[in-house]
Parts: C-alpha cells; sequence; structure tokens
C-alpha cells in the first residue's frame, strides 16, 4: 500500500458546525489573493531581494520569520463609492446654488451627509453591529432631550400654569419611561459589543475584515468546490523497538472569525489545523487532534468512526471541528470555560468585562423574568462573583447563555467532508441552542463536493518552507495569523523560529498527550 492508500484509508471525515463558514481549501487560491509585507529589517532586506517574483517561488526563499500575508487588501469593498458619493456631492451642491440658492444648497448637504452615513456603515472596518443599535440608542436619548428646551422657554400662548403643571408632570413620566427603555436597549445591544469591538479595533482582523474574507473565499468556493487536506506519511521507531506510521492531515482555512461566529476569542486570517492518525506495527493506536496551538488525544479504540451504508465501521474517525475557531475535537461537545486554552490577557480581561456587563444587566433588568433568573443564578451556583468561571452556566430568558466569550462549539450539526456512509449514527448537537439567532441563522457558502481532494506533502513543496505568518501581524499575538504547519510561533525578543514537535518529532508529541491525560 503506498503513501497516499495509506491515507486515504485512515482519512479522517470532518463534522462542522451549521453556521460554519470557511472550509478546507487549497493553499495555491488563498496565496493568489495575498500580499506578502515584511515586520522587520531582514524581512525588509530579503523582500528587496526577491522583488517582482511570483509569490509561490518567493515564499520558498525567505530564510526568515520576519514576514507575513495580508489576504483581505481591500477592506473597503465598495470604497469606489467615496469617490461616487465626493463628486455627485460636489456636482449636486453647485447646481443647488444656482437653482435654488442657500436653503437648497442645506438640504442637498443634509442628503450627502445622509448617504455618507450610509456609506460608512456599509463600508466601515469597526464591529458593523454595533452602529444600528447605537444609531438607534442615539435615537431614544434624543426623544429624551429634545423638548426639555420647551420647558426653559415659557410660551405664553400655552400658558405657564398648563405648560408646568400639566405637560411637564406628563413629559417626566414619558422621560423617565424612554430612560428605562433607553437604559435596557444601550445594555441589551451596545454594552455587550464593547469586548468584541474593543479587540477588533486591538487587531488587524476587524469583523468588516472577516465579512470581506467570506465573500474572497466564497469566489474561490465557485472555481474549486472539493475541500483538502495535506497528507504527510512518517516513519519512527521507538526505543522498545516498536515500528510507528505516523499520518498527519493537515488543513488550511481562509480565516479563524471565532469571535464573529461564537463569540469566541479571536479573529485572524489563515488558520493551520491537523489531525494525525498513529499506527504502532501496523495497527491503528491512537488519533490526536490540533486544539488552539496545543492538541488532544483519543484512543483508537474509543475514537468515533464513521459507519457505512451496512452499519459496519470503517477506519475513519470522525473529527467535529469548531465553528470559528476551526480546533478539532473527538465528540459533539460545546466547551464554555475562559481557561479551555491559553489567551492573551488583554482577551482574558475582555472576558470578564462581557460577563460583568451580562450579569449587572440581569439584575437591573426591568423585565421581572430576567431578573428572577439572575437571582436565582446567585442563589443556586453560590459563585464568587469575580471568578473568571462565574458566569459559565448562566442563562437568559431566551435560554441563550448569558456570557459572550468564550464558547468553542463543536457542535457537527451542519457541513460533512469525507466518507458518506451511515452518517446519520455519527451524533450531533444542536448548535443554535447555544448561540443566538443572529449568529446560527447566518448565510453560509459550502463546498459542492464533499468527498476529499488528497495532496501528498512528500516531498514538501515551496510554501512548507516560509516562517512567516499566513496572516496580517497584529499587537495581539493571539490576533495574529499562524505560522505554517511546519514552524512554531515566533517568540517575543528571540529571533528565527522552531520547527513544531508535531511536525519534526511526532512521537515524541504523542509521548507528551499521553503524560498530560494521565
Amino acid at each position: 500500500m503506498n503513501e497516499l492508500e495509506l491515507l486515504e484509508k485512515y482519512e479522517p471525515v470532518l463534522r462542522f458546525a451549521k453556521s460554519e463558514r470557511f472550509f478546507p481549501m487549497a493553499v495555491e487560491p488563498y496565496l493568489e489573493e495575498c500580499v506578502l509585507f515584511s515586520s522587520g529589517p531582514q524581512g525588509v532586506i530579503e523582500s528587496v531581494m526577491h522583488l517582482g517574483q511570483p509569490l509561490l517561488e518567493q515564499l520558498g526563499k525567505l530564510q526568515s520569520e520576519q514576514h507575513y500575508l495580508r489576504y483581505v487588501n481591500n477592506p473597503l469593498r465598495d470604497s469606489d463609492a467615496w469617490v461616487w458619493w465626493g463628486g455627485s456631492s460636489l456636482a449636486a451642491v453647485i447646481g443647488a446654488w444656482f437653482l435654488g440658492g442657500v436653503t437648497l444648497v442645506e438640504v442637498v448637504i443634509a442628503i450627502s451627509l445622509i448617504m455618507a452615513l450610509v456609506i460608512f456603515m456599509i463600508a466601515s472596518p469597526i464591529r458593523l453591529r454595533i452602529i444600528p443599535a447605537a444609531l438607534a440608542a442615539s435615537f431614544f436619548i434624543g426623544l429624551e432631550i429634545a423638548p426639555i428646551w420647551f420647558f426653559l422657554n415659557p410660551n405664553e400662548t400655552i400658558g405657564v400654569a398648563i405648560e408646568y403643571l400639566i405637560l411637564l408632570p406628563l413629559y417626566l413620566l414619558a422621560l423617565f419611561y424612554l430612560s428605562v427603555r433607553t437604559m435596557k436597549f444601550i445594555l441589551d445591544h451596545v454594552i455587550p459589543e464593547g469586548p468584541g469591538l474593543a479587540m477588533d479595533m486591538l487587531s488587524q482582523a476587524t469583523e468588516r475584515i472577516a465579512q470581506e474574507s467570506y465573500y474572497q473565499y466564497v469566489k474561490v468556493l465557485e472555481k474549486d468546490p472539493q475541500p483538502v487536506y495535506y497528507g504527510r506519511v512518517l516513519r519512527e521507531k521507538d526505543k522498545t523497538g516498536n515500528e510507528w506510521t505516523i499520518l498527519q492531515y493537515h488543513f488550511f482555512y481562509a480565516f479563524n472569525d471565532w469571535r464573529l461566529a461564537a463569540n469566541g476569542m479571536n479573529h485572524h486570517e489563515g488558520d493551520w489545523e491537523m489531525t494525525a492518525v498513529y499506527l504502532k506495527n501496523d495497527e491503528p493506536y491512537a488519533v490526536l487532534f490540533s486544539q488552539h496551538g496545543a492538541g488532544n488525544i483519543e484512543k483508537w479504540g474509543t475514537t468515533r468512526k464513521a459507519v457505512d451504508k451496512q452499519g459496519q465501521e470503517t477506519t475513519h474517525p470522525v473529527v467535529y471541528v469548531a465553528l470559528g475557531s476551526h480546533a478539532n475535537y473527538s465528540k459533539p461537545e460545546v466547551i464554555r470555560s475562559p481557561s479551555m486554552y491559553k489567551p492573551g490577557r488583554v482577551q482574558r480581561i475582555m472576558y470578564r468585562v462581557d460577563g460583568w456587563i451580562h450579569y449587572l444587566f440581569m439584575l437591573i433588568n426591568p423585565n421581572q423574568k430576567a431578573r428572577q433568573i439572575a437571582l436565582k443564578e446567585i442563589q443556586s451556583q453560590r459563585t464568587n462573583f469575580l471568578a473568571e468561571d462565574a458566569f459559565i452556566y448562566m442563562r437568559d430568558e431566551t435560554d441563550h447563555y448569558v456570557v459572550s466569550l468564550p464558547m468553542e462549539i463543536a457542535s457537527g450539526d451542519g457541513f460533512r467532508v469525507g466518507f458518506q456512509g451511515d452518517n446519520l449514527r455519527e451524533g450531533v448537537v444542536k448548535s443554535s441552542s447555544y448561540i443566538k439567532r443572529v449568529m446560527s441563522d447566518r448565510k453560509t457558502s459550502r463546498p459542492k463536493v464533499k468527498e476529499w481532494r488528497r495532496v501528498l506533502l512528500n516531498p514538501e513543496p515551496d510554501w512548507v518552507q516560509y516562517k512567516g505568518l499566513w496572516g496580517v501581524k497584529s499587537l495581539l499575538k493571539d490576533e495574529s495569523g499562524p505560522p505554517g504547519p511546519k514552524w512554531d510561533r515566533p517568540r517575543k525578543n528571540e529571533t528565527g523560529v522552531n520547527e513544531r514537535k508535531r511536525w519534526g518529532r511526532p512521537l515524541e508529541w504523542l509521548h507528551e498527550l499521553e503524560e498530560l491525560t494521565h
């Protein structure tokens, strides 16, 4: 059995969540959209040396890690609209001056400003979901304060007595009601977006960039509708003489939109994940799953496997891919814990702030049911309010989890890639039970082909040698694009990068994960 046949025999089945937008793809279409940038002096020198060469040729020649790729190079997809807006506004103002004078010019300018606001809402790089909510909140506040000038300037026609004894009490009642509704709206729709907005601003992968990445990926799907994995076959012998065959399946995704898809911890362009099947003396031994730069292990005997049409178990392990983050799991599950992996300090602070916002909202919510739920949670959980896990199990009146960050949804209730058998026997959970409808029902485009296209990495193509990042470099490490499948992420204040343990020393990685599970 040759290497490709061996990989095919044990290749995994990937099950995605319902609202997943990105699936394993070929590297070349991604690189066709990318622009290479340098992030250090050595990177600049190398870029100048290879200036003018095609990107695929450059990647194999770059020796340093001081480079990064940018997938979305036109974040304002409708940027030409600003040119048209400026030209048409100028022409309209000039025409209005000659046709109607100052009054008509003021009307044209007002219309022009409204159009500018609309264009900004469409093309803005900031968190799109907060814009309509903030505008609605501003409208509520405007309704509250607008009549104040009326009571500060007594109207003799109406009469002071009527104005202050009848109209003012009515206004104060209306003001109180509108104030309560406004605060509820702000607490419910505006402030909860704050942590995500702050993360978007700190990173180079905003919600708008995530949307643009999706649009670009959809165009790739139209030309290349088949999911791809990059396979490697390695052979090692341990100290006791056992022969090991390691089958690695590397998956590349155009974007990690975990925060937008499931209120997760991060966003970044590019995403490398993998699953590995270990054979010990030609017998399947275990399956290893990549998860947020780390990994997990499942012994072969307990691993879920695809079942054929006759109900017989196959040699294809079933892998559940988390929504947005693309971390791999051995069973369908939803994980709610800030310690699911080690995020940066800023992200952990944002998680706590997000939890406190929702928790306080439930306590002061004028909705009696919501307040009762909050008080019941306080009593039943006996939670330390300042603890990181204080908000893990809290739900609101619509039965959604209260806290937005973080959530790992490996539900498997969406698109499925790989061996097609009796798929209904594999087990899934309903992702819409854990996220709001705007996320669970969002528009998606799926590959038209459900079977794998297999690409061998033996021998290694030039892009494997690229040591830089496969996405934009950010101020926050977890918001930067990832390194490739062969290299570790560059360490702070260190030059050079190390080869990933799972790439060069896969048997050592297996033993390390086995020790962690014991």
